[in-house]
This record gives structure tokens, sequence and C-alpha cells, in this order.
């Protein structure tokens, strides 16, 4: 009697999740909605994910397709003092101590005037001193100037607004 062999079955290859590509995961990921709490949400499902929303060549395509950045509230004088407020609701709201100007030590009350906001930063004229200072609300750095002296001696002389202007980005 002839013997039977039996074949062994090779183990089918495990079929590859469409997302394990870094490629396609990239394509979906940059087409998310430009809300503040999208990317942040997205780095949290897992490393993978947070390893390419984290990468700075994928930030500067998420950018480029996009466009313009996403306006995320404006600066206004609250008692003498610049005070960020969101225009978001909830999850996307950002609170304002995110973005609160440091205050000088021993400095006592000063008169604050937001001025202006482009490119990030914010113009703030202090009128306790008569100075201008370019405040970034995002790394708390503040270059301070002295003001014209004709706005602090001249009180009819009224600063209603300003602009941050600055060098084109390189490369």
């Amino acid at each position: 009697m002839a013997r039977r062999r039996r074949r062994r079955r090779r183990a089918a290859p495990s079929p590859t999740s469409a997302l394990d590509g870094d490629d396609i995961l990239r394509e979906i990921l940059v087409r998310l909605p430009t809300s503040p709490s999208s990317l942040p949400r997205a780095s949290l499902v897992c490393k993978q994910w947070r390893r390419v929303v984290s990468d700075p060549a994928f930030l500067r395509r998420y950018r480029a397709h996009h466009g313009e950045p996403l306006l995320l509230g404006f600066f206004a004088d609250h008692c003498g003092y610049p005070v960020f407020r969101s225009i978001h609701d909830a999850p996307d709201r950002i609170p304002p101590e995110h973005f609160l100007m440091p205050r000088d030590k021993g400095a006592g009350r000063c008169n604050w005037d937001v001025l202006g906001c482009r490119h990030g930063r914010v113009l703030v004229y202090n009128r306790t001193r008569n100075e201008i200072t370019v405040w970034d609300p995002a790394t708390g750095h503040r270059s301070c100037a002295a003001a014209p002296p004709e706005l602090g001696d001249d009180k009819e002389k009224i600063v209603f607004n300003g602009a941050v202007i600055c060098p084109a980005a390189s490369g």
C-alpha cells in the first residue's frame, strides 16, 4: 500500500495593515482639519502616529497643504493688561493662561495697550514707562524699546494701533 504523504500547509503571510506604511499614513494625516486639537489628538493614537505628526517634514507639508495658519484668538486690553481671548469652542478653546505676558517684578501696576498682533507676536505700549514691547506669547520673549518722547509727554497724542513687521523666513 502506498503511503500518502501529507503536505504541510505553509502559513499564509499575515496581511499587513494599510496603515503600516508611513507614506499612506502621511497622506491621511495631512488632510486632517486645521483645528488646534487635530494633530495633538492624532499623536495620542500610537507611537507611529506621534512620530509622523511630530516630524518637521510632515509639519511643513501640513502647513503647505492647508495654507494660512488658523486664527486661534486675539489679544484685548483687560484692566490695563493684555489678555488672550480664544475664538474656539471646546476642545479647541485655548485658555487665556497659556498666553500670559510676564509681569515685571516690583514694577507695580502698568498700563498696557495692545497695539497690534502679527506673525505670532504682540505689540504693546506701556503708558506707565512710555515703552513699546514686542512680545512672543509662544516663548514669552520680550523686546522693549523706548517710545518716542512725544507719546509720553503730550497727553493729547494717543496711539491707537501699531504693527509688528518681521523679515520673511528664509528657505
